[in-house]
């Protein structure tokens, strides 16, 4: 069963990597970085936005997918290995366009952006406290991803508290893209993060449910083990002798 588990694990991590080298592959070929980002200071800015939205949306993806697998909603329909790579995939590709918006923004000329700044939370020089909400998430998105092949060595208590504190980075991300992105004052983009943060705890909150009815389910039938029987109607219930006072 460990075999299993850990080949499920390196398949799963194999399986992520072919489809990030895959995709990356296809936006090189399609010329994608071939644009020069001195050419045009909106085409920086333009590029922040779009990766920072797109890492949201496959963050969104991750924690909702995430949801469906715990809360066995796509067992009977989706293979466990294919529900692992397809949620272990989408979170590095979270990770990377996160990565990507974070450096662009060393290339812009509205602010000045230091290597310190971008990596380190709270620190910069615009919006310091909602902009280290999305760095405080990205570390956190990194540390809980790569988890995932150690889950036997830290254990599987500490790996589900771990794994917790992904709807957190998932907050702290929604609050970072209302108070410190540009396209937050847009209709369509409130909208976005709204529904993504209710479909989150709605599938959370179904998911709380299901655990707390089979922790109920299980407390019943670990006290129906440990009464005893009563005896049938009608059968003599055992005399017990008292001790005897001959000698």
């Amino acid at each position: 069963m460990e075999k299993t588990t850990k080949w499920t694990d390196i398949l799963v991590i194999l399986g992520s990597l072919i489809i990030i080298g895959l995709s990356g592959w296809l936006m090189v070929s399609s010329g994608v970085f071939s644009l020069s980002l001195q050419s045009d200071t909106k085409i920086t800015w333009h590029l922040i936005r779009a990766s920072g939205i797109i890492a949201y949306l496959l963050l969104m993806a991750s924690t909702v997918w995430g949801l469906f697998i715990s809360g066995q909603f796509v067992k009977d329909w989706s293979p466990g290995p294919v529900s692992l790579t397809l949620h272990s995939t989408v979170s590095w590709l979270a990770i990377i366009l996160s990565l990507g918006h974070a450096v662009l923004l060393m290339f812009d000329d509205y602010f000045q952006y230091t290597l310190g700044d971008v990596f380190i939370p709270f620190t910069g020089p615009y919006r310091v406290e909602a902009v280290g909400l999305g760095t405080l998430a990205f570390w956190m998105i990194i540390l809980i991803s790569l988890s995932f092949p150690f889950k036997r060595r830290i254990g599987n208590t500490a790996w589900q508290w771990l794994h917790y504190t992904s709807y957190l980075a998932f907050g702290m991300a929604s609050l970072h893209g209302i108070f410190a992105g540009t396209d937050s004052e847009h209709l369509g983009f409130r909208l976005l993060v709204g529904g993504g943060v209710m479909a989150v705890i709605l599938l959370l909150g179904i998911r709380m449910g299901k655990d707390h009815a089979n922790e109920q389910a299980k407390e019943k039938t670990s006290a129906a083990r440990a009464k005893p029987a009563r005896p049938a109607r009608g059968e003599a219930k055992p005399v017990t002798q008292s001790p005897s006072n001959e000698e």
